[in-house]
């Protein structure tokens, strides 16, 4: 059933982006990149928020240093609704400086909180979970849109629900499971009662600052402190994800099943898998015993691999990637090396 209004909904476009290097910089995060399509990520999000809330209930919390290139890439972003963190500290003040600024301007209102850099395909699926979500947290719930696994994923939070979850339902959460080892994993994909913690969440602000104040009340006061203005109170706040700062310890949390072609991106291993021209045969590549290898570049020049199946060819201009599919996560290493050697632009 649709959610009772209002429905803010918030934007979060933190994070550095490391594993996207070249393309991604310290000015030019993930969330930037058309890792998916043509579009930026954040661009993307910001379309299926429009599915479900006008610009003025539609807010972006981002470091300073993106302002100037989010303001770019949103032209409809209202400039009241852009929440400017002065560093990172990860989602927990993040999302409470957010709902602090939401219950503000309009006590009693419903949060939907969506990550900037993940990708969802079925556009009706994501708005009819998160309308599900809504509804129940109308009556009080802090809920959690979990995605149904394919796969003993190591790399992601898994929640345990009560019920079998679904759909159109919200069941209640038994735990939240950060990164299990691969054995827990698999028996958590054969369960039926587990599903990946998509970062995505519904509750009323208020509801949510309760909460916090309870089980993170540093968190809170630094986040209040730097939102009256106090010089220094952000550093204060503790560098802290949401799910361990609050939900892990919040009474009636809950979670909807995610059924939309949702995906986190989170490697050039990933976007190989969701970009279709990136493997595609083109008139300037060519590929010799080079099966199941992608190249990410500009179209004009020719690139040629030979011998080197499953790797990634990424080509930014002043720098060359080529990593192999199965060692993506490792770019972060390189961009470490490349800093530490003085290269600052990596």
């Amino acid at each position: 059933m649709p959610a009772r209004l209002p429905l803010h909904v918030v934007l979060l476009a933190g994070g550095s982006g490391t594993r996207f290097w070249p393309w991604s910089r310290a000015d030019r995060s993930k969330q930037l990149l058309p890792l998916a399509g043509r579009a930026p990520l954040v661009v993307e999000t910001w379309r299926r928020a429009r599915r479900l809330a006008p610009p003025s209930r539609i807010w972006l919390v981002a470091p300073r240093s993106l302002a100037d290139p989010l303001r770019d890439a949103l032209p409809e972003l209202q400039a009241d609704r852009l929440l400017l963190e002065p560093s990172a500290r990860n989602t927990g003040p993040a999302i409470v400086l957010a709902c602090l600024a939401v219950e503000r301007v309009h006590p009693g209102a419903t949060v939907a909180v969506f990550p900037t850099d993940h990708v969802v395909r079925d556009g009706p699926r994501f708005a009819r979970a998160v309308h599900t979500a809504a509804a129940a947290a109308a009556r009080g719930a802090l809920v959690c849109l979990g995605v149904r696994p394919d796969r003993p994923a190591t790399g992601f939070g898994w929640l345990d629900c009560a019920r079998r979850p679904g759909p159109d339902r919200a069941v209640p959460i038994r735990r939240i499971v950060e990164k299990p080892d691969l054995r827990r994993a698999q028996r958590y994909l054969r369960s039926g009662h587990h599903l990946w913690n998509a970062g995505i969440f519904l509750w009323p602000a208020a509801r949510f600052l309760e909460e916090a104040e309870t089980v993170a009340p540093a968190l809170v006061r630094a986040v209040r402190a730097h939102a009256a203005g106090r010089r220094g109170a952000w550093a204060r706040a503790p560098k802290i994800s949401v799910d361990y700062a609050v939900m892990e310890g919040a009474s009636r949390v809950e979670v909807v099943a995610l059924d939309a072609g949702w995906d986190d991106v989170g490697t050039w291993d990933a976007a190989a898998r969701l970009r279709a021209d990136a493997v595609a045969p083109r008139p300037d590549v060519v590929r010799v015993d080079s099966q199941g290898s992608a190249v990410f570049g500009r179209e004009g020049r020719v690139t040629a691999l030979v011998g080197v199946p499953d790797v990634v060819v990424v080509e930014s201009g002043d720098a060359l990637l080529v990593v192999a599919r199965e060692s993506a996560e490792k770019v972060r290493q390189a961009v470490d090396m490349l800093r530490r050697r003085g290269r600052g632009g990596a």
